[in-house]
């Protein structure tokens, strides 16, 4: 088996832990007072990495509770929780527990951890009293007055998502713990303002019955995770009791749930596959029109929010990590990363993909998650992938569970012909299908486990444009922004010119983009690439910056490699371009011989002499206000840069010097997202809001 096919080493015995332990869970936690432990404890996590036991950290940390936890191995996880004071460690030691001086604890440990773990094995011994993350997510509940609860097999994350967006944009400061990521959020969990709590409550292994809310939502059931107790009834039955001990109730209809729900005394029930059909939700895909739908009845149900503000809010929702996620777009071909890890949830990425992306042929990555799913679904995975132009299936990510003598290559076998397995290191699998992909190929990468490792190597392969070289030019005296560089000043917790580089780079081959730094700033510049960006620094090279900008970006070209063709050169200052803009200019920068990103002009211009007074309107028909990049054949571009030294002059842009001294014409490309520069303090204000938007 492959390296990439790793196993945690939390042993064995998960199911029939879950099985014992789910039908006593409120009784657990009914009779415990959390106020003990913020005035004289210290709540301990376990898994504390995990997607969902971070927020939870989080949310209890923000409260005002004393907390620590510990993961199995370092993660960006940890080094979140540290930056917001907390003190998390890797790998697991009972000498790491909070109990030296007789603090009274509370122990919270997420599912896969296991009775031998010696911190969990180290608090059972000295009595401290011991919960799963689940439990925990309960009694955090019962601390707001209005908890809006999701449940179900698929969607909870993204519907727990679109309801604490609207209530967010509504201004109701909900607190509100998901799952996932959100894109452009600061973090998945937040306490809020402390009246209304929005929660995704974990099925896998019961605890969602020990939440009551005020308003519960199933999205739907399925016998997905049924291995983690004796039955499948087991499970339906934990449904039935999360959505019965809340208040009202909301759920999609479904071939499961069926007479399920029966007899709830305020229930809704929206029929399965009802979408959203106001045509402001047309590009949500079909499962996202499922999903705002229910989080549109979840806020409206109950009265916090009349429907046309939900719908407006939900306009916004900028999607969840993972979630039919928009990775790459090279000059042909497209990447997209989905978490779907269930047949259903597959069969709804498939249907998304055609409807969003037709005529594009759909190549899967798909990694399995689970041996015990997979031997489960075999057959119905093996059908929904069969619906792909082509397939590679990955070894299975077998996280805790142990291997079956069904595979990833009888999966492969079983879909047939188009389907092929693979295996390696991820780079070696990224080269694997990228020489498979060709034309307009749609390339989506799908998978529930670490198969996302496989992103950053296919996405050098389609997005890279192998003859492209990039100049950033990061001088400038920031006179007009007041004290210190502005590029250092931080936009969502990154300082600007970071943002350009994460957006570039992964266009050119490392080596081929130049950043022109003053020289007394070079130091400065390298070490906050190391701290926030340090891939970065292998990547690119540094030019030194000259006393104008057009002496910054020549000696930047000096340093390109010779076999570079066309040159993007884009202002540091500009932190929210976008590839697609990058790669709309080559693509026009091929025809024309130079190209530049710009947008029309909108408003009145007025042309005014020395003293301000206006002397005329200047038709605004054909004025284009320019920005960065700006594209060019190499060739083009030096030969300007050789004969303006020659000439003199002062050139505020290269466009200017290309239509000076070439013959070429100058293409304007048409870019409307938003692409500001960053001149004055409250500029990053506007950036802040304008990111936030996408």
């Amino acid at each position: 088996m492959s390296a990439i096919c790793r196993r945690e080493s939390y042993g064995t015995g998960v199911s029939e832990h879950c099985s014992r332990y789910a039908d006593n869970i409120i009784n657990n936690t009914s009779k415990m007072e959390l106020s003990k432990y913020k005035t004289d404890g210290f709540l301990h996590f376990i898994g504390c990495g995990g997607a969902g036991t971070r927020p939870l950290m989080k949310i209890f940390h923000e409260l005002g509770f004393r907390v620590s936890g510990s993961d199995m191995a370092e993660s960006e996880s940890l080094a979140r929780l540290r930056g917001i004071g907390v003190p998390v460690f890797a790998g697991h030691d009972a000498r790491q527990l909070p109990t030296s001086d007789g603090t009274k604890l509370l122990l919270i440990y997420s599912s896969a951890v296991t009775e031998d773990n010696p911190e969990l094995a180290e608090a059972r011994r000295i009595g401290a009293h011991c919960i799963r993350r689940g439990e925990a997510l309960g009694l955090l509940a019962q601390m707001f007055p209005h908890v809006i609860a999701v449940s179900g097999s698929h969607g909870k994350t993204s519907v727990s998502a679109m309801i604490a967006h609207i209530l967010k944009k509504a201004g109701l400061n909900p607190g509100y713990l998901i799952g996932a990521d959100i894109v452009s959020w600061e973090d998945s969990g937040s306490a809020g303002g402390g009246r209304i709590f929005v929660c995704e409550a974990d099925e896998s292994d019961g605890t969602h019955t020990a939440i009551r809310s005020s308003v519960s939502v199933v999205t739907n059931v399925e016998d997905d995770h049924s291995w983690n107790f004796a039955s499948p009834e087991i499970l339906m039955e934990n449904f039935r009791k999360f959505a019965f001990q809340g208040g009202k109730l909301i759920y999609v209809d479904g071939e499961k749930s069926a007479g399920l729900f029966n007899g709830h005394p305020d229930a809704v029930k929206i029929p399965r596959d009802t979408l959203m059909e106001d045509p402001r939700f047309a590009s949500f895909g079909y499962y996202r029109r499922i999903n705002a739908v229910t989080a549109v009845e979840a806020v409206t149900r109950d009265g916090l929010l009349d429907r046309e503000t939900a719908l407006e809010a939900l306009c916004s929702f900028p999607g969840v990590e993972r979630r039919m996620c928009l990775r790459a777009v090279g000059e042909k071909q497209l990447l997209i990363e989905d978490y779907a890890h269930h047949p259903t949830e597959l069969a709804a990425s498939l249907r998304t993909m055609r409807e969003l992306y037709p005529g594009r042929r759909i190549v899967v990555i798909f990694q399995p998650h689970r041996h015990a799913r997979l031997k489960q679904y075999f057959h119905e995975f093996a059908k929904e992938l069969a619906k792909a132009d082509e397939v590679f299936v990955t070894p299975v990510f077998a996280a805790w569970t142990q291997s079956d003598t069904l595979d990833s290559s009888d999966l492969a076998l079983a879909v047939g012909g188009r389907a092929h397995f693979i295996c390696g290191t991820w780079e070696s699998m990224a080269e694997q299908v990228s020489v498979s992909l060709k034309g307009n190929d749609l390339a989506a990468v799908i998978g529930a486990g670490d198969i996302k490792e496989i992103i950053a190597p296919l996405r050098r392969r389609i997005i890279r444009i192998p003859d492209l070289g990039i100049v950033i030019a990061a001088g400038g005296s920031s006179t007009r922004f007041g004290n210190g560089n502005k590029l250092f000043c931080k936009l969502n917790g990154y300082p600007v010119f970071i943002h350009c580089l994460q957006r570039l780079l992964p266009a050119v081959r490392p080596g081929y983009a130049v950043m022109s730094v003053p020289e007394e700033c070079r130091e400065e510049f390298t070490e906050q690439l190391a701290e926030y960006f340090p891939e970065a620094l292998s990547h690119m090279k540094f030019a030194s910056g000259g006393k104008t900008r057009t002496e910054s970006v020549k000696n930047a070209l000096a340093a390109l490699p010779e076999d570079v063709r066309i040159v993007a050169v884009h202002d540091a200052a500009r932190p929210l371009i976008t590839v697609e803009a990058l790669i709309a200019c080559v693509r026009e920068c091929r025809r024309y011989g130079g190209a530049v990103s710009a947008h029309r002009v909108s408003d009145t211009v007025k042309e005014a002499d020395e003293n301000g007074i206006v002397a005329r309107t200047v038709p605004r028909e054909g004025l284009w206000a320019v920005q960065t990049p700006q594209v060019f054949q190499l060739g083009l571009l030096r030969k300007a840069y050789k004969e303006a030294e020659k000439q003199g002059g002062l050139f505020t842009d290269d466009a200017s010097l290309i239509e000076n001294f070439t013959s070429a014409r100058v293409k304007l490309v048409e870019n409307r997202v938003p692409n500001i520069k960053i001149t004055y303090p409250e500029d990053l204000l506007f950036a802040e809001a304008c990111r936030k938007q996408r």
